[in-house]
């Protein structure tokens, strides 16, 4: 049996994804000759194949879901590790998945908890999964929703799966680290080959938890030992309350004196003790001791640190000084930037002052607007550059510096709300699909009470990321309310810039005339002010109008402009958009050859360039294009791989290759799906193409005569003449790129 099984993987593997003949797999699984009833021996063999791989039932055979790589999200183990040997052996007699490991802070829970994980990483082949969660932080907590988010990516999944349906078959371990009790649950897996480890400083009776408490006098001796410590340690123990954290920081300041005399003075101060959670520990005693052991410009280079929100910092910021900190096991370092145990990263914050929390805005801000003004997008600024922002070599400086410094510039942004900061973000997190951190902190920004040319910043970038998300009548709102402030400002090049995304918007709800006047007025003002990056990206917006007004000629030609004016600027990334945008034409035109081609260069650039935006929008124009073609198996890829780049964070992306992935499949249910998101975000076209393609599966004349009213009432003429062609053939594809 163990053979046969596993021959029939093989069978399987061998064609991963694709249905494979049940003669075919009879034929692999018995090379001798079959069985007597070899069809219901085959189904036997799938059967108990299912207990360990997602094999799904076809017409024509039987099909291997493939699994993605296993994910390793574990931290390394310390080499240093000592005891815990009694708290080993509670884990390990604990029958339940979910184990939880509880204590005071700097107890060494996480430590535990890694050295564990690794332990078990062999009985978990199909991948261990880690988060910090950061329940008992400076900086915001992790939601249950965003580690989510991060497992389902870990797993191989999209934005629409299941977490625990990705789990099922699986053996996986889930390490949940610095948790609070109410973010637990929606994390912990529920299929019974996988398990959960959890660390967290609250009590969790509901799960089986072991209470770790500090090192015992052996335990504590032999962590002091292996930093060097000579001596009768005893009374530095006590004095450090055999708490790691606190034992790690003493051996460090021992380095170069005497044992006596530092214990002497740490006796002196261990009535400061840090209080947290109305418990008193020596910690604060000894962060304080190694705190006065600073010379006075490392001092204010700690204080410094505690201003900044993140989870690290960079060398640049944190200064020279920061190396005195690394060697008094203040501060690690990690390459070329800092971090600190959260405790610490506590004790810094407390210390920090206004001022110094003033200077890392100010230090973020010039670097941000610095970084801004290299980046090769074609945007327009929305708002003045910034006094002495720092200047960047060139465009692939500026995006590694926003890729190194992303989470903690969200991070500011979000403790600090400031339209100047969120606009020099805007650009790198637009070209980089990041729309979720750039909509948070646009809210947050507007919401403190911005006003005019500031104001309007805000709902320009609210405007298209709402559009994105399927809010179209808030985004139309915000659009509106920024043309009338930067019209009254006299800022032209602003303006324009929130008339053409106001355009799309329109376009998008199938209000067409709104949406050519909006893109006339923009290309008007861009013309005139010669704003050539700009105009090539009005352009190319004009083009996909004249295209649903049915004037497809003129599209092409708008679109070929667009192109010609983008290679003659060498800017790549209108030139990814406009090709784009002329192969959704080429193939509307039934010219498949010349509009893959232009996908073909579309798609390149955007990789090159991580344009992430138009590689997702490329991706499901080349899928229509590929059905239109007669190549379902390529279309259903493309679309896979857009809604895999979308993340979540793209619902138009989302809905358009959802839509593609019912056609491919010939799916009522899919189509069902597809209709109520897009009307539930007046996605129009997508609508009419939805609707229309339903009626083509099912035969239905009333849904053919609902796709062309939709598709009439909104001005969409080449949608109503697509439908009535395809109603007419009877179903048959019409040979366009989309419908």
């Amino acid at each position: 049996m163990a053979d046969r099984l596993r021959a029939l993987r093989d069978a399987l593997a061998a064609r991963p994804g694709e249905p494979v003949p049940f003669d075919a797999l009879i034929a692999e699984v018995w090379p001798d000759g079959p069985p007597m009833h070899p069809r219901a021996a085959l189904r036997t063999l799938v059967s108990r194949l299912r207990g360990t791989e997602q094999v799904v039932t076809e017409p024509a055979g039987y099909r291997l879901v493939p699994r993605p790589p296993a994910p390793c999200q574990l931290p390394a183990d310390l080499p240093d590790f000592v005891g815990r040997r009694e708290e080993i052996a509670r884990l390990e007699l604990i029958d339940a998945p979910v184990r939880a490991i509880t204590g005071l802070p700097g107890v060494g829970k996480t430590v535990l908890a890694v050295r564990e994980a690794h332990r078990l990483r062999e009985r978990f082949p199909d991948g261990q999964l880690y988060v910090n969660l950061r329940g008992f932080s400076t900086g915001p907590p992790m939601t249950a929703e965003q580690a989510l988010a991060r497992f389902v990516k870990a797993l191989g999944g999209g934005p629409d799966d299941d977490y625990r349906e990705l789990l099922r078959h699986r053996r996986v371990l889930v390490v949940l680290d610095n948790a609070t009790a109410g973010v637990v649950a929606p994390l912990l897996p529920a299929t019974p080959g996988c398990a959960a480890l959890v660390t967290s400083r609250q009590d969790l009776p509901q799960f089986a938890q072991v209470r770790l408490g500090v090192l015992t006098d052996q335990e504590a001796r032999e962590l002091l030992k292996g930093m060097r410590v000579d001596g009768d340690t005893g009374e530095l123990v006590e004095l450090c309350g055999r708490l790691p954290l606190a034992l790690r920081i003493a051996g460090a300041n021992l380095a170069g004196r005497h044992l006596q005399d530092y214990v002497e003075e740490l006796r002196e101060h261990r009535l400061d003790a840090l209080e947290i959670e109305g418990d008193t520990t020596a910690v604060r005693a000894t962060f304080d001791l190694s705190y006065r052991e600073l010379s006075p410009r490392a001092r204010r280079t700690f204080d410094f640190l505690g201003a900044v929100p993140g989870q690290d910092i960079p060398r640049g910021l944190a200064g020279p000084a920061a190396d005195e900190l690394v060697a008094a096991n203040l501060v690690q370092r990690n390459d070329d930037r800092y971090q600190l145990h959260d405790l610490l990263r506590l004790y810094a914050h407390r210390r920090a002052t206004a001022d110094d929390r003033r200077a890392v805005f100010d230090w973020y801000l010039r670097h941000a607007d610095g970084a801004e003004a290299q980046l090769k997008a074609g945007f327009t600024r929305l708002l003045p550059p910034v006094p002495d922002p720092v200047a960047f070599t060139g465009h692939d400086e500026a995006v590694a510096w926003f890729e190194a410094e992303r989470p903690n510039l969200v991070a500011l942004a979000e403790d600090r709300p400031d339209a100047a900061l969120v606009a020099a973000l805007r650009t790198y997190l637009l070209l980089t699909g990041q729309y979720a951190d750039l909509r948070t902190i646009a809210r947050a920004a507007l919401d403190r009470g911005e006003t005019g040319q500031r104001a309007a910043a805000m709902r320009v970038c609210l405007a298209y990321l709402d559009w994105r998300f399927g809010e179209h009548r808030t985004a139309i709102e915000h659009g509106e309310r920024a043309i009338a402030e930067y019209r009254a400002a006299g800022a032209r090049p602003q303006e324009a810039s929130a008339l053409n995304i106001l355009a799309g918007i329109y376009h998008d709800v199938g209000e067409l005339g709104p949406a050519r006047e909006h893109l006339a007025a923009a290309i008007e003002i861009y013309e005139a002010d010669g704003l050539r990056p700009q105009l090539v990206g009005g352009l190319a917006n004009l083009g996909l109008v004249e295209l649903e007004l049915g004037r497809l000629s003129s599209a092409e030609d708008v679109l070929r402009r667009s192109v010609r004016l983008a290679r003659e600027s060498d800017d790549w990334q209108h030139l990814a958009n406009g090709l784009n945008n002329l192969g959704v034409v080429l193939a509307a035109r039934h010219r498949y050859a010349e509009g893959e081609q232009a996908f073909h260069e579309s798609l390149d650039l955007a990789r090159e360039h991580g344009l992430r935006p138009v590689e997702m929008s490329a991706r499901v124009e080349y899928a229509e294009l590929l059905l239109a073609a007669g190549r379902p198996r390529e279309a259903r890829e493309q679309a896979g791989r857009a809604l895999e780049l979308a993340g979540g964070d793209d619902l138009l992306t989302e809905v358009d290759a959802c839509l593609v992935l019912a056609e491919v499949n010939r799916s009522v249910a899919e189509y069902d799906e597809v209709l109520r998101r897009a009307v539930d975000a007046e996605f129009r076209i997508i609508e009419v193409r939805a609707l229309a393609g339903k009626a083509a599966l099912v035969q239905d004349e009333a849904l053919y005569d609902k796709a062309i009213e939709r598709a009439e009432s909104a001005g969409l003429r080449y949608r109503a003449d697509l439908v009535r062609e395809l109603k007419r053939t009877s179903g048959s594809r019409p040979r366009s790129g989309a419908w």
